[in-house]
């Protein structure tokens, strides 16, 4: 278990200061890995092994917007395995409260190949917390698939990250261009993403958009591979003033 203090940065949030999903997940991203290493299970001796932790399911619940310049402290564990599936929670507090949940599934792949690899057969022990911390159900899928096409977005190189592939925080800032979000009065109260296939260099992904019971739902199809990429889901709260 990891516990940190941040500070949400200026470059961190949306004109309206508050805070983006993409800048939460880069967070999580970092203390996910700093928590690894400090269990002697670092990227490049994962990599020496051929072996990677790539993400497959987050949703995050921000109960209060969050600004820029607040300061927060942020705690992860990975709560539970459970067949393949490493379940990691994030929690984020603003004085003393819980304002920001996150529940997080990974698989292990080889990097190579990308063909999945068991618990069982990875070399480092990663410790099961089992903690009753308000970890939020993630559904197998979010039936976004067949969305009608609104756009298309080409994976660029400022969009990979170390394992080649469209970093995990891109996917909600893609989700988020194309809804009608009020750069005045809204922030995400709620993020939900199902990564269901990698995307490279020069994919090409045609994005669908629909509302459906209060929520944003957006599907990604990659065109250069024939496979659905992803599939996301918001909702938007308003600021009090």
């Amino acid at each position: 278990m990891l516990e940190a203090k941040i500070t949400v940065k200026s470059f961190d949030v949306f004109p309206n200061s508050t805070i983006k999903p993409s800048a939460i997940q880069r967070y999580m991203q970092q203390l996910a890995r700093e928590d690894c290493d400090a269990l002697g299970c670092t990227y490049n001796q994962m990599r020496d092994v051929n072996m990677v932790f790539v993400i497959t399911k987050l949703a995050m619940h921000i109960e209060k917007p969050v600004f820029a310049y607040d300061e927060l402290t942020v705690r992860t564990f990975n709560n539970r395995v459970a067949g393949i599936t490493y379940e990691r929670e994030f929690e984020f507090f603003r004085d003393g409260e819980k304002i920001i949940h996150a529940t997080t599934q990974w698989v292990i792949v080889k990097y190579d190949t990308r063909k999945l690899v068991r618990p069982r057969e990875f070399p480092f022990p990663i410790p099961e917390h089992n903690l009753d911390c308000g970890s939020i159900e993630i559904p197998r899928n979010l039936n976004a698939k067949e969305l009608p096409a609104c756009a298309e977005r080409v994976v660029r190189l400022s969009d990979l990250d170390e394992n080649d592939h469209l970093n995990n925080c891109i996917y909600s800032d893609i989700s988020l261009d194309y809804i009608p979000f009020d750069r005045k009065d809204d922030f995400v109260s709620e993020m939900r993403i199902i990564f269901h296939h990698e995307a490279k260099i020069q994919d090409v992904l045609s994005i669908g958009l629909a509302e459906k019971e209060g929520r944003y739902v957006v599907a990604a199809y990659n065109s250069t591979n024939e496979s659905v990429c992803f599939e996301a889901d918001c909702v938007l709260g308003k600021i009090s003033r």
